[in-house]
C-alpha cells in the first residue's frame, strides 16, 4: 500500500507513552494499553477528550480490542478499529492515523500496542507455544536458559500425539516461528555466503546500543565470541540471534504538525509511509528468504518523503532476528543484495558506524513491543531524548515494521524537521553502493554444519540395488523424535498412500495447477474448484533447511522446504537416523546445498502413520531401486 506524497503532509507524532517493560506481571493487555494512552496523551499535552481515534494493536496475548475506548471514557469517536498486521502492525496505524489526519477525518489518534506474553515463573520462549502457525513473531529469552524455538526433545516428542498435516509439520520441526526464520537464513546463506558470524555482528552492534537505553532488558555487552557460543536454537540461529520476550505497553498520539508544535514536547514529524505485503505461493520461484515486502514498502515510503537511501541518516529496523535486520538493510537499497553480510559486519551499524541501527538495543537487547519498539525508538532519538546513546545523525529516520514469516512490512520515515518543499521526488535506486564505513571489514568463515541426515535404506555408491523388498509400512525406519502421528478425516488419503510408498499432493481439474498437501483450494480457479489428491514423482530439489535443537542442545529434527519436480513446495523433514538406528556419517548434513536432488523415502511414527522424508539423491538408481525412495514413477499426466 502507498499513498500520494499528500497523504501524511502535515502530520507528526505528538506524543509518546511507555509502561513499565520486560518482565512486568499481574496486569493485562488492556490495563496496561490503557495506562500507555493516558502517558501518551499527557506527553502530547492533552487531555483524553481530544482524542477522536484511537487505532489498536494487539499482540498474542488476546483481551485488546475495541472495548479499550470503553475503559479509557472515549466518547463520539471518528476512527476506532483493532489494526493487526503482526510486526507491522505499528507502522500500518501510524500511516492510517495520518491519512484520517490529513484528510479530515481525525484531529488526534491514539494508536497503542500491548501485550503479557510472558508468565511469571515460565520460560520466556513457551510464551509463543511450540508450533508457530505464521501470525506471530517467535523469540527467545537470552536468560536463566529459556528459549523459545528450541524442540523439547526426544523424550517430550514422544509422548506428543500429532494429528493431520499441521502435526506432521510440527513432527518434522516446524515447531515455532523460529524454525521458519531459520529456514529463511539458510537460504540467504546459500544464495550469497552469508554467514552466522556476520548475523553476531549484528547482536553484538545492537548490545551496544543498549549499554546506554536505561529500558533496555539487557545491557551487558558481548562479543562476537559470545554469540558463537550461545546455544543453537535452529540453525543456523543461535540464542543471540534470537530476540527476548517482554511484557507492557506503547502508544504514540498522531496529530497535525501544526497541533504538536503548540504542545510540551518536539513534534516528530512524519514525511512518508509505506506498505508491502508480497503474497504469493510457496512453489517455483519463490524468493521466501532472499527478498521481503521491505523492497516495496520502502520505495513507497521514500518517494513520498522525496528521498533515497543515500539521505537516510538513521535506522529503527524490525529486529525479530539479526537476519531480520541484514535481509530487511539489503531490501531498503542500503547495500547490494546478497551484499549485506559484509556490510553489517564492518560495523556501519555499530556506535561511531556511517548507519546508525536500532539505537535503543532493539528487540535483540531492549524490548520486544512488535513495531512500537522501533518507532518509540525513532521518537526518543528525534526529540534528543536518547541520553548517553542519543545520535546526532537524527534528521532522517526509517523506521520497518516486520508481521508473519517476512510476509507484512510497513516503512515511516520520520524527522524532527519538517519536509522540505521540493516539487519532484528523486529517483530511488533499490541497490546503490554500500556506504563507507568507520571500520575494517572483517573476514568469516562460513558456518559449518554438525548434525547428520539420514537417506533411509540408501546403498552405497555405485552398490547395486536389492531387488527384494517388503512392504513399505514394514520396512519405514522408526523415528522417535516424530511423536505418534495420527491422521485426520482431511490427510487419511496422504497417509494412506504413504503406506504405499506413494506420495500424493493436491491438483486443480481445471487448470491441471499442482499445489501442496494442505491446499483447500486453488488461488487461479477459486474455492468453487474442487482440488483432487494426485500422485508426485516423489522428486525434488531442496530449497532450504534448518536443524531445530532442544534446549539441552541435542539436535532433534531437521525441517525443510523442498520444490517438487511438479512446482509445490513441499514442507518436509530430513530424517536423522539411518533406517537400522545407526547415526549416519558425520559429513552428510555438511554435503547439503541448496538446489540439491532429493527423492521421497517413508517413516513411520511409533504405533502411528507413515509418512514421507526426502533424502539425497546419490546416483541415477536410487529413484527406481525399490528402496523407500521409490515413489518416484506413476501418472504424472505428462509432468
Amino acid at each position: 500500500m502507498s499513498a500520494t506524497p499528500a497523504a501524511t503532509a502535515g502530520v507528526a507524532i505528538a506524543g509518546l507513552g511507555t509502561t513499565s517493560l520486560g518482565r512486568v506481571f499481574g496486569t493485562s493487555p488492556r490495563r496496561l494499553a490503557a495506562d500507555a494512552v493516558r502517558a501518551a496523551v499527557a506527553d502530547a499535552g492533552l487531555a483524553l477528550t481530544d482524542l477522536d481515534g484511537l487505532l489498536i494493536c494487539p499482540g498474542i496475548t488476546g483481551g485488546l480490542d475495541i472495548g479499550l475506548a470503553g475503559q479509557l471514557g472515549l466518547r463520539d469517536l471518528a476512527l476506532l478499529a483493532v489494526v493487526n498486521s503482526f510486526g507491522a502492525s505499528a507502522a500500518v496505524a501510524v500511516q492510517t492515523a495520518a491519512m484520517a489526519v490529513t484528510s479530515g477525518a481525525a484531529r488526534a489518534v491514539a494508536c497503542v500496542f500491548a501485550d503479557t506474553p510472558l508468565r511469571e515463573g515460565a520460560p520466556a520462549g513457551s510464551a509463543f507455544g511450540s508450533h508457530g502457525d505464521g501470525s506471530s513473531v517467535a523469540s527467545a529469552s537470552h536468560g536463566d536458559g529459556a528459549g523459545s524455538a528450541g524442540a523439547s526433545g526426544t523424550n517430550a516428542a514422544t509422548r506428543q500425539e500429532r494429528h493431520g498435516l499441521a502435526g506432521l509439520a510440527a513432527g518434522y520441526g516446524f515447531r515455532s516461528v523460529t524454525g521458519y526464520y531459520a529456514l529463511a537464513a539458510m537460504r540467504h546463506m546459500q544464495a550469497f555466503g552469508t554467514t552466522s558470524e556476520q548475523l553476531g555482528a549484528i547482536a553484538v552492534a545492537q548490545r551496544q546500543w543498549a549499554a546506554g537505553n536505561p529500558l533496555a532488558q539487557f545491557r551487558d555487552p558481548i562479543t562476537l565470541a559470545d554469540h558463537q557460543r550461545s546455544r543453537w536454537v535452529a540453525e543456523p540461529l543461535h540464542l543471540l540471534d534470537c530476540s527476548l520476550v517482554s511484557n507492557g505497553a506503547i502508544a504514540v498520539i498522531v496529530t497535525s504538525a501544526r497541533a504538536a508544535r503548540d504542545g510540551p514536547r518536539p513534534p516528530v514529524h512524519i514525511l512518508g509511509a509505506g506498505q508491502g505485503h508480497p503474497g504469493g505461493q510457496m512453489s517455483r520461484g519463490s524468493q521466501f528468504g532472499l527478498a521481503t515486502g521491505a523492497a516495496q514498502a520502502g520505495r513507497a515510503a521514500m518517494a513520498m518523503a522525496r528521498v533515497t537511501p543515500a539521505d537516510i541518516t538513521m535506522c529503527q529496523i524490525y529486529d525479530c532476528y539479526t537476519y531480520t535486520v541484514l535481509v530487511t538493510l539489503e531490501d531498503y537499497g542500503f547495500c547490494g543484495k546478497g551484499e549485506g553480510g559484509p556490510f553489517v559486519a564492518s560495523g556501519a551499524l555499530a556506535p561511531g558506524g556511517s548507519l546508525p541501527v536500532n539505537t535503543g538495543g532493539g528487540q535483540l537487547s531492549a524490548y520486544y513491543m512488535w513495531g512500537f519498539t522501533p518507532l518509540s525508538e525513532a521518537v526518543i532519538q528525534a526529540r534528543g531524548d536518547g541520553g548517553d546513546r542519543q545520535c546526532d545523525a537524527n534528521d532522517l529516520i526509517l523506521v520497518s515494521g516486520n508481521g508473519g514469516i517476512l510476509a507484512h512490512h510497513g516503512t515511516l520515515i520520520l524527522s524532527p524537521n519538517p519536509p522540505p518543499r521540493s516539487p519532484n521526488p528523486p529517483p530511488h535506486s533499490p541497490n546503490p553502493p554500500a556506504r563507507p564505513t568507520t571500520r575494517t571489514s572483517r573476514t568469516q568463515s562460513a558456518p559449518t554444519a554438525r548434525v547428520p541426515v539420514d537417506t533411509p535404506g540408501a546403498s552405497a555408491p555405485g552398490a547395486q540395488p536389492t531387488p527384494a523388498r517388503p512392504t513399505p509400512a514394514e520396512r519405514a525406519p522408526v523415528l522417535p523424535d516424530m511423536g505418534v502421528v495420527r491422521a485426520d478425516e482431511r490427510s487419511e488419503p496422504f497417509f494412506a498412500a504413504a503406506g504405499r510408498g506413494e506420495l500424493l499432493i493436491k491438483r486443480c481439474p481445471r487448470c491441471a495447477a499442482w499445489l501442496g498437501p494442505s491446499a483447500t483450494s486453488c488461488p487461479a480457479c477459486g474455492e468453487d474448484a474442487p482440488l483432487e489428491w494426485a500422485r508426485a514423482s516423489g522428486t525434488g530439489t531442496l530449497a532450504t533447511w534448518a536443524i531445530v535443537h532442544s534446549r539441552g542442545g541435542e539436535a532433534v529434527a531437521v525441517p525443510a522446504l523442498v520444490e517438487l519436480a511438479e512446482g509445490p513446495w513441499l514442507s518436509t523433514g530430513l530424517s536423522l537416523a539411518m533406517p537400522d538406528g545407526r547415526e549416519a556419517g558425520a559429513g552428510e548434513m555438511a554435503t547439503l546445498s541448496a538446489g540439491q536432488a532429493l527423492s521421497v523415502a517413508f517413516a513411520r511414527s511409533p504405533g502411528g502413520e507413515c509418512y514421507p522424508v526426502f533424502c539425497p539423491l546419490r546416483s541415477p538408481d536410487d529413484a527406481g531401486d525399490g528402496r523407500p525412495a521409490a515413489a518416484g514413477r506413476g501418472d504424472l499426466g505428462g509432468t
